[in-house]
């Protein structure tokens, strides 16, 4: 029987405390959860939180690879009822791929993910961990294990969360990357402003450090008219002045 996933909502990208509904069909369990099976995102990529804020100056994938995670492949994931506020996702992938390469990244990706939603006072807290392990294929680059933890913390109008994720090579030093950002948000429906911003740092080893970081404010004149000012940077030989950039625009909606 074809049923909906059990509710995992996050916060939505771009931020915000918008509740994201994963309503793919799956096979419904019942009272036990749901089963997925497909050309699907996977449960990290679903339950994890960290940082409420997406953006384009964190695109690159030295902030966003997932690791033994992967993207979209083709795999089964078990995702659990709700039970005291817990939540649990389990998936296998048989053959992790990427866009552009012609040969697999990894084989048999196993991951397992915990999320507990609460409350605390007027504070929602989300609170996440997960990891995975898969069979390198022929690039010693790609993570065999992975391993993440993450948390928000959301009050009316202001989201604050942050994320450590360690990948462990086959082959090479442990990349360990450090996400953190803020959102607030002020106003009504038919005008207000929202500030926003994020840091990022990501190291190999002993290598030096790649950073990034950015910081944006939107002010909503109606409810179809906005405008925006965004300021950005990330260092990857030391110096910042290279990939410095300051973007304004207008957004009108017909």
């Amino acid at each position: 029987m074809a049923g909906a996933l059990p509710d995992l909502d996050r916060t939505a990208a771009g931020g915000g405390a918008m509740p994201i509904r994963f309503d793919k069909k799956a096979i419904d369990l019942g009272g036990w959860g749901a089963l997925e099976v497909g050309q699907t995102e996977s449960a990290s990529r679903r339950m994890v939180v960290t940082t409420p804020v997406r953006d384009q100056w964190f695109s690159d994938p030295v902030f966003m690879n997932d690791g033994a995670f992967g993207g979209p492949d083709a795999r089964a994931t078990y995702y659990s009822p709700r039970l005291h506020g817990f939540n649990i996702g389990l998936g296998y992938t048989p053959v992790r791929t990427e866009l552009g390469a012609a040969d697999p990244l990894a084989r048999h990706v196993v991951e397992g993910v915990v999320r507990h939603d609460g409350r605390l006072g007027k504070a929602r807290l989300r609170i996440t961990a997960g990891a995975g392990k898969a069979a390198v294929a022929k690039d010693h680059a790609t993570p065999r294990r992975s391993w993440v933890v993450g948390g928000q913390v959301t009050l009316p109008g202001v989201t604050v969360g942050a994320g450590y994720r360690e990948q462990l090579p086959d082959d090479g030093a442990a990349r360990r990357t450090l996400n953190a950002g803020l959102y607030l948000e002020q106003g009504t429906p038919v005008r207000g402003w929202t500030v926003m911003g994020r840091l990022a740092h990501s190291q190999v080893g002993a290598e030096a450090p790649q950073e990034a970081w950015s910081t944006g404010l939107r002010f909503r004149m109606s409810p179809k008219v906005s405008v925006t000012a965004d300021l950005g940077t990330m260092t990857y030989s030391g110096d910042p002045s290279d990939s410095t950039m300051l973007r304004v625009g207008t957004r009108v909606l017909f």
